[in-house]
């Protein structure tokens, strides 16, 4: 029997692996730098942490949610960071100080829907929050984080869209406009769009369907519905953005996928990726704790794909070259030498130095080399019967093809020495 694993859920290992870990790293870096500490949530949460949430009409909760049924209660695989992460603040009263609080966590996200190049059904996404402050000062914060990420990485083909959304005030006003408009068109829609009408006007701007698209392009536009603080708010947004240096360009039609949005909607698309065009996005949720029945209080944040960042750091070239390979091999000949040199490779692993050693003793000095070769090691370390009775060992560079002879007497403290030295 042929057991695979899941479609559109991939297995890592290897370079690639290492290249994910290098990338992982850095990021979590500029998030330090920022001030950003860490936050992990369980991957199973109760359905209701979504379904009332997340908008019970989006795609994620009506089909694309992996839930797990039992007698008394349904959970669902995690499908978005956001609202796990509202859930764990509400639960440990994170907000109650009143204080600004940053968290970002890298977790893997679960999505049922047609798996294709950057959209699989486990992807791993990086989130950034920025909870207890309303000013908009923390939306430019957050898309300054989002930018640092990528141009420190070497990318720079992206465009930065911003738009607002506005508040339930004056979104209420502007979705009234929408309905007017879209009412002797409703034909017209797509299926899903049809359904969006009553409750969700405004994710038909966000539509990717063509004819959708192009009945959107007559549509009323929001900035024309903001109310004054939405206005100021902005306003002040754009300005910050222009004080860090960080480009960006307003898109009207930028309403983000999620009902939990307001004022602020940001998004950051590349060509690097092809038709999938977004490298991350996010926004402000003023509201979002409202609908756990809780105080609400101020929230941004932004989520980063981790495979779309693959795609593009390879599209740029940028991945590293894989670095895991050990700086020294062992090659004992015959079992005395593999006596002398077994104990000494797993002190100096203690010690934080690599040193790949062969288990079999049988073997003779051509295929001891062509194991140093495959593991791609810097160094041999060759000891046989002759250089044991000259208390000597033979050190070969393998990147040079140079050899010297080095004295067992200081053998673990040259090995030390160059093990912090180019080969």
């Amino acid at each position: 029997m042929e057991i695979r694993s899941v479609r559109g859920m991939n297995d890592l290992f290897g370079e690639e692996l290492q290249q994910w870990a290098h990338v992982e790293n850095h990021v979590k870096k500029v998030f330090e730098s920022f001030g950003y500490t860490e936050i992990r949530t369980p991957a199973l949460e109760k359905i209701e942490v979504f379904s009332g949430t997340v908008g019970d009409e989006t795609d994620i909760v009506e089909k694309q949610m992996y839930q797990v049924v039992t007698d008394s209660e349904t959970y669902v695989l995690r499908p978005e960071g956001t609202a796990s992460f509202m859930r764990a603040v509400l639960e440990h009263n994170l907000q109650s100080s009143g204080q600004p609080g940053r968290f970002f966590y890298y977790l893997p996200m679960f999505r049922h829907e047609r798996p294709q190049k950057g959209r699989l059904r486990q992807f791993h996404q990086f989130g950034a929050e920025l909870i207890n402050d309303a000013s908009p000062e923390a939306d430019a914060e957050l898309i300054t984080v989002l930018d640092q990420i990528y141009q420190s990485l070497g990318i720079t083909e992206y465009r930065v869209r911003i738009n607002s959304v506005g508040c339930t005030e004056c979104r209420s006003a502007y979705k009234e406009k929408l309905k007017a408009f879209f009412q002797p068109k409703l034909n017209q829609l797509c299926e899903q769009c049809q359904k969006r009408f009553e409750r969700s006007a405004m994710r038909i701007l966000d539509c990717k369907r063509e004819t959708c698209k192009t009945l959107a392009q007559e549509a009323p536009l929001i900035p024309s519905c903001l109310c004054s603080s939405c206005k100021t708010h902005h306003e002040r947004l754009k300005s910050c953005l222009t004080m860090a240096e960080v480009k960006f360009e307003e898109d009207p039609y930028i309403v983000r996928g999620l009902d939990y949005y307001t004022r602020t909607a940001f998004e950051f698309t590349s060509q690097l990726l092809g038709a999938q065009d977004a490298l991350g996005g996010g926004g402000r949720y003023d509201g979002l704790s409202a609908r756990f029945d809780e105080a609400p209080f101020p929230a941004v944040g932004f989520g980063l794909g981790m495979e779309r960042l693959m795609i593009a750091l390879q599209e740029k070239q940028k991945l590293p070259q894989s670095q895991f390979n050990p700086r020294f091999f062992f090659a004992p000949l015959g079992e005395k030498a593999f006596e002398l040199l077994y104990p000494l490779s797993l002190k100096l692993k203690r010690k934080g130095i690599w040193c790949e050693i062969s288990y079999d003793k049988t073997k003779g000095l051509k295929w001891l080399l062509k194991q140093a070769n495959r593991v791609n090691a810097d160094f041999s370390l060759m000891l046989g019967e002759e250089e044991l009775n000259q208390g000597t060992v033979l050190l070969k560079n393998m990147k040079q093809g140079t050899q010297e002879n080095l004295s067992l007497n200081s053998l673990e403290s040259e090995i030390i020495r160059r093990s912090h030295r180019a080969p």
